[in-house]
């Protein structure tokens, strides 16, 4: 358990600080924070498909953690690959829909928790669900935006695995019954 919390605050911090990396002057240093983004980010994948058919013990848990390796480690190679004149909407899309599908898992592990700051937990996962909404609703807008929406639903989900950290012991397990 206390590898899974350390596993959540590590993503955390580095999603927090690649978000606030992200709000900094994009124009500007798109192209190496885009490619800075990308490797991190599918380093960071590798890591997570490593860890879930290493370390992680639950069959739903390890297809679920390679899952979520094998779409950040898309993310980083899109990313990392990306020309900056094309492709933009492609990578939006991509990025915001990978981004909800964390919040939704997250939503879904967090929401067994006893503690009631699990509700902002929960409220910070569904602003990052409306951001990915309103990016794919208006794609124009979610070009312009690109850098602003990404920058939240990163610094979101970052505080939100960084909650994590500190929830996830607060969570109960529920113990096999024993055979009578």
């Amino acid at each position: 358990m206390k590898k899974e919390r350390m596993k959540f605050l590590f993503q955390g911090v580095l999603l927090l600080i690649l978000g606030l990396l992200f709000m900094t002057d994009p124009i500007r240093q798109s192209a190496i924070l885009l490619m800075s983004i990308g490797i991190v980010l599918t380093l960071s994948g590798i890591g997570i498909i490593v860890d879930g058919l290493i370390m992680t013990k639950v069959m739903k848990y390890k297809i679920l953690r390679v899952l979520e390796g094998l779409l950040v480690s898309g993310i980083g190679f899109v990313f990392f690959l990306r020309n900056p004149a094309s492709g933009a909407f492609f990578v939006i899309s991509f990025v915001v829909v990978t981004l909800m599908m964390v919040a939704v898992t997250n939503t879904v592990a967090i929401y067994k928790s006893d503690n009631p700051i699990k509700w902002v937990a929960i409220a910070l996962n569904i602003l990052v669900i409306w951001f990915g909404v309103q990016s794919l609703l208006d794609p124009q807008l979610a070009v312009v935006i690109f850098y602003w929406t990404v920058s939240f639903q990163l610094i979101f989900t970052g505080v939100n695995h960084i909650m994590m950290y500190f929830l996830i012991k607060d969570m109960t397990v529920i113990p096999k019954p024993k055979k009578v």
